[in-house]
C-alpha cells in the first residue's frame, strides 16, 4: 500500500469534493461512517468522516478507497489533480508494466521515470504518455523539467508582445499554437488592465493595483492552466 506522500499513490485528498458527493447523495455522516466501517472491517466514527471533510485530517489511500465505496464513486472523484507521473498511473488504474508497454518502454525505464518524476521520452512515447495517462498539464511540464522556463516565457509574453511567444510556449506545453495563442492574448490583456489601473488611480489604489499585477506575474503559470481548462475540456483530445 502506498504510504502518505508516496509519489505513486493517489493524489492528495480533496475534502470539498468528498463533502459535495455526500451532500449530493443525501447521506448523513453516520451513514457514511457505517459504510466505511463495513468496507474496512474496522470501526470508523462519524467524527472521523467529519474531520476528513473539514480538512482537519487526511485519509490514507485505503481510507479514501473505503470512503469512495461508501459514496458510490471512484477514488479519483475524491482527490485533487495528480502532480506526479506515479499518481497519474495510479489514477489511470495501470500497473508499472502495463504503463511501460503502452508507452513503448521497458518496465525498468518507466519505473525510473516514475521514481524520479522525470520524463525524457521521444515524441512517439510522449504522445502515448499523454493519451494513456492524461497527466494534468502542470504535472506534465514539471515532469519534463521545464516549469521554470515556462514561467520566464509567460512573464515575457504578458509584459511584451505575446505573439512572439506562442511557438516557444507551444513547444513546452502539450497544446497546439491554436490553443496557446488565444490563451496568451487573454493573459496579456488581463495583465495590461492591471498595469493600466496602477497608472491611472489614486496612490493607494495604484499601490493595490501594482500588488495585484506583481501577484499575477508570480502566479502566471497557474493563470495559464486556468485559462486552458476554460478553453478546452479534454486537453489531449485535440478538440475544444
Amino acid at each position: 500500500m502506498p504510504s502518505p506522500g508516496d509519489p505513486s499513490g493517489l493524489p492528495p485528498f480533496a475534502p470539498v469534493r468528498a463533502a459535495d458527493v455526500r451532500a449530493a447523495l443525501g447521506l448523513t455522516l453516520d451513514q457514511v461512517a457505517a459504510a466505511v466501517t463495513a468496507y474496512r472491517g474496522e470501526p470508523t466514527h462519524p467524527s472521523v468522516v467529519h474531520a476528513w471533510e473539514a480538512g482537519l485530517t487526511a485519509p490514507d489511500d485505503t481510507q479514501v478507497r473505503a470512503l469512495a465505496a461508501a459514496l458510490w464513486c471512484s477514488p479519483v472523484d475524491l482527490v485533487a489533480e495528480a502532480t506526479t507521473l506515479g499518481q497519474c498511473r495510479t489514477v489511470a488504474g495501470l500497473s508499472p508494466g502495463e504503463t511501460a508497454t503502452a508507452l513503448g518502454l521497458t518496465q525498468a525505464r518507466w519505473e525510473s521515470a516514475e521514481r524520479r518524476n522525470r520524463w525524457q521520452g521521444n515524441p512517439a512515447q510522449t504522445s502515448a504518455l499523454l493519451r494513456t495517462l492524461r497527466p494534468p498539464p502542470a504535472c506534465f511540464v514539471a515532469a519534463c523539467g521545464t516549469t521554470g522556463r515556462l514561467r520566464i516565457l509567460l512573464r515575457e509574453a504578458v509584459t511584451g508582445w505575446w505573439p512572439n511567444y506562442t511557438s516557444p510556449i507551444s513547444r513546452i506545453v502539450p497544446f497546439a499554437p491554436s490553443v496557446v495563442g488565444p490563451v496568451l492574448e487573454r493573459l496579456h490583456l488581463a495583465y495590461q488592465q492591471l498595469e493600466g489601473a496602477a497608472g491611472a488611480s489614486s496612490p493607494r489604489a495604484a499601490a493595490a493595483a501594482e500588488a495585484r499585477a506583481a501577484d499575477f506575474l508570480e502566479r502566471v503559470d497557474l493563470h495559464l492552466w486556468e485559462e486552458v481548462r476554460a478553453a478546452i475540456a479534454h486537453p489531449y483530445d485535440g478538440s475544444p
